[in-house]
């Protein structure tokens, strides 16, 4: 099909879900999220990624999770079976690049983002991304946390008929180039371990994921040791909000790369009114 700026591909409709509302992070529960103005718990940021990548794979393919990059920053709350719609919009040509946004049954704009498959891949060096344990937390505020602090790293074998899959139930994708004997990671399951690297190096109480940029390298292969190693290259306030963000570089087998993650996190909520 030849595409031109300003064609909208077809949307993607979803239902959302809000598979965290368990998790020690209360801003996913009603009650916590009440406490800072919301009209009900939040579904994660990792989801309304998810989303966003619908139509995203439809029009690229195994392709652009090999290769492909994507941005996402979430703008408005997304809550429990509310009727999503993302949407796709050719916004360049060579390469192709789409600009992305995620819509609720309103109309509200709750997320925003952009996609694109280069002809060739930005290069991730391991040594840039030194490995270190997991130490002992930080306080959840700038002030503790330094630019160019380098955090603990998340060590792990990705298991896609395992916790793989149940991402895949969470985010609501039914995407058969995720299942199978040749399945891919779903892109999404990065970012879902990104807040784990958040979470394993900084004693949060209620936290919010803002928004991620993915450059994927590699498909990563079933069973393969994951290492995700980072540094923080922001740490700074936004309307009485603490924020960090993390480059995180993602590596497979013999440091094999596989993805880079720039994520960003409210790790304090300015006080409650």
């Amino acid at each position: 099909m030849r595409l031109e700026i300003g064609d909208r591909l077809p949307d993607c409709e979803i239902i959302a879900h809000n598979y965290a509302a368990n998790v020690a992070n209360e801003i996913h529960s009603d009650e916590g999220a009440a406490e800072h103005g919301f009209a009900g718990a939040l579904v994660p940021g990792v989801a309304m990624y998810a989303y966003l990548t619908q139509p995203v794979v439809a029009a690229f393919g195994r392709g652009w999770l090999e290769r492909g990059a994507m941005s996402a920053k979430f703008l408005k709350p997304v809550y429990d079976n509310d009727r999503m719609l993302a949407r796709a919009t050719v916004a360049g040509l060579d390469p192709v690049a789409l600009d992305l946004e995620l819509h609720n049954a309103s109309g509200t704009l709750c997320a925003i983002g952009g996609a694109s498959l280069p002809a060739t891949l930005t290069p991730l060096d391991p040594a840039d991304y030194p490995r270190r344990p997991m130490e002992q937390f930080r306080p959840a505020t700038t002030a503790a946390i330094r630019v160019g602090e380098i955090f603990g790293a998340l060590e792990f074998n990705l298991d896609l008929n395992g916790e793989v899959a149940r991402v895949l139930d969470n985010v609501v994708d039914a995407s058969p180039i995720y299942r199978g004997d040749r399945a891919a990671c779903h892109p999404a399951w990065w970012l879902a371990q990104a807040n784990e690297v958040v979470m394993q190096n900084i004693a949060l109480g209620m936290w919010i994921h803002t928004g991620s940029v993915t450059r994927h390298c590699a498909l990563a292969r079933d069973g393969e040791p994951i290492s995700m190693r980072s540094r923080v290259i922001e740490a700074f306030e936004k309307r009485g909000h603490e924020l960090i963000t993390l480059d995180i570089g993602i590596f497979g087998e013999d440091d094999r790369p596989i993805a880079r993650v720039e994520h960003t996190a409210i790790i304090k909520l300015r006080e409650a009114l």
